[in-house]
């Protein structure tokens, strides 16, 4: 039994001692280990290195939006959306948007990763002029065994009073765990009955 205690305790320094040299590793040292791994048929750990080199660039750079776009209807996973054709919308109709976040902050918390965003919204005009804000328009937050990469964020902007004109809406996110924040504006038209709607801008 003191054997296997033994053992177990040295796998875990091993381990651990692994774990410490893959982080401090450069982008570029794992980018090599990763093709030499793939060249010699070892495409998981080419696969899993390539994954580690990725994070140092998510963790290391600013809060960044890969998609952020309006979309037919609220997206029901990531990358799992219609696009919509343009940013025209009849009057009553309300906007859904499709957002991938990239580089905010996991840390542990409860034996999991935990990550914390929160957007405000700012409606502008076509001059820029403010019509209004809302601080914490959308709030999101993620527990997982992973420090995942693929994450989306759906907000839906009900604007149903708004007369016919064209808007802008700037959306500000916040990483709350690392201080980042970073923002985005959609611009898009409101148009009565008679504009054509399924015209691609």
């Amino acid at each position: 039994m003191k054997y296997v205690a033994t053992a177990f305790l040295l796998a875990l320094v091993v381990n651990t001692s692994i774990g410490s040299a893959v982080r401090a590793q450069s982008v570029e040292d794992l980018a090599k280990s990763a093709a030499a791994d793939a060249k010699s048929g070892k495409n998981l750990e080419a696969y899993n290195t390539i994954r580690n080199a990725a994070l140092k660039i998510w963790e290391s750079g600013p809060l960044l939006f890969r998609e952020a776009r309006f979309v037919k209807s609220s997206p029901t996973g990531y990358g799992i959306y219609d696009p919509r054709p343009n940013s025209v919308f009849k009057p009553g109709e309300k906007l859904f948007i499709y957002v991938e976040p990239v580089g905010f902050t996991w840390k542990e918390q409860n034996g999991l990763n935990h990550a914390e965003l929160v957007s405000d919204l700012v409606l502008k005009d076509s001059d820029g002029s403010v019509l209004g804000e809302q601080a914490g328009f959308g709030t999101f937050t993620f527990d997982s065994r992973d420090q995942n990469m693929e994450v989306m964020t759906a907000l839906t902007i009900d604007f149903t009073e708004a007369p016919a004109g064209k808007y802008v809406a700037e959306l500000k996110f916040t990483d709350k765990l690392g201080k980042k924040s970073a923002s985005f504006e959609l611009p898009f038209e409101i148009k009565g009955e008679g504009g054509n709607e399924d015209k691609a801008e």
